[in-house]
């Protein structure tokens, strides 16, 4: 196995899980990261790990339902993995959010650990192999300095967004799922946290990429009171923005709802238009609509992120990024 090519699997089996010797990892593929499967199987079981596979066929797609059998070994593997494809033509992926929520709320129920990596690709590996104790000091640092602040966002494209963090908890996404009952995405490196709804006015204007949509090739102006959307325009209305905008119908009020603002630190990521990464870019912050993740108050079952590419980041006059470059 060319060790250039698959350092990503060792650093996510041996720095990110932590796998111990005899530990029963289970992985859910499906046809698309097939190869992604082999290699961490490889080293799951070269560091001492006991490695299972549920493959999961695009012919029995979209899943809507967990069979007893998986969700026996959800419940007894020390550690999950799921690398299933984010973006399909083929079949509605809507109709497996449910299946997808069982296959990280069961192992953290019980003893288990979860690894996601939904459309994980080649692209991707650099991102992973980084200095994670850098990452991490990262993360802790910029959380301290925003936590309970009011914040300002601003590009040189039009966005202009204040809000507040008072109260709201700032989660720590540092590459680290080792301990039971934990959880992350890989590619890692991101500070994330739910603004307070109501605090939220002004305009963001998304350049970078939207989730389940891929790069924003024409910016979207979102204007923003009170927490929700109240209109959205684009130069050019293409067919990402149609599609943009007929997503934040599908769960009112929630879809129209910020339930997310995070800001990336991963100096190996960069913008492919799969969210998975892309809101893990040094040098970007990314809003969500829909749910909160419970650090708000916004419920639904979608979660839309969008990215700002080069953002100014403000606490109250105090700059601590300036175009996409921190400055602390």
């Amino acid at each position: 196995m060319s060790s250039l090519d698959s350092q990503y699997a060792s650093v996510l089996v041996a720095d990110c899980l932590r796998v111990q010797p005899g530990e029963e990892v289970l992985i859910f593929v499906d046809d698309y990261e097939l190869k992604i499967s082999s290699d961490l199987s490889y080293f799951i079981k070269k560091y001492g790990g006991r490695p299972s596979i549920f493959y999961l066929p695009n012919s029995i797609r979209p899943i809507e339902t967990i069979t007893e059998i998986q969700s026996l070994a959800l419940i007894s593997a020390d550690a999950v993995i799921y690398i299933l494809e984010a973006n399909d033509s083929e079949f509605d992926l809507s109709k497996e959010i449910s299946f997808r929520h069982f296959l990280y709320s069961l192992p953290i129920q019980y003893k288990g650990r979860v690894c996601m990596m939904p459309a994980f690709s080649d692209e991707m590996k650099k991102a992973v192999v980084i200095d994670y104790d850098d990452l991490n000091k990262a993360c802790i640092d910029l959380s301290q300095i925003i936590t309970d602040k009011t914040i300002r966002v601003e590009s040189d494209l039009g966005t202009d967004v204040e809000f507040s963090l008072e109260g709201r908890e700032i989660k720590i996404d540092n590459g680290d799922i080792s301990k039971v009952g934990s959880f992350g995405n890989i590619p890692a490196g991101e500070i994330f946290t739910a603004p307070v709804e109501d605090s939220i006015n002004g305009t963001i204007v998304v350049d970078g990429s939207i989730g389940g949509l891929g790069e924003v090739d024409n910016p979207i102006s979102i204007e923003l009171e009170s927490g929700q959307i109240k209109d959205m325009y684009s130069y050019v209305e293409d067919d990402i923005f149609y599609k943009f905008r007929k997503m934040c119908e599908y769960d009112l009020p929630a879809t129209k709802t910020v339930g997310e603002f995070g800001i990336g630190l991963n100096p190996g990521a960069s913008i492919i238009g799969t969210m998975l990464m892309d809101e893990k870019v040094l040098g970007t912050v990314h809003f969500a609509f829909g749910d909160s993740y419970d650090l708000g108050k916004s419920k639904s079952k979608f979660h839309t992120d969008v990215l700002i590419k080069n953002p100014s980041i403000f606490l109250k006059e105090r700059s601590i990024m300036k175009k996409g470059k921190f400055v602390f």
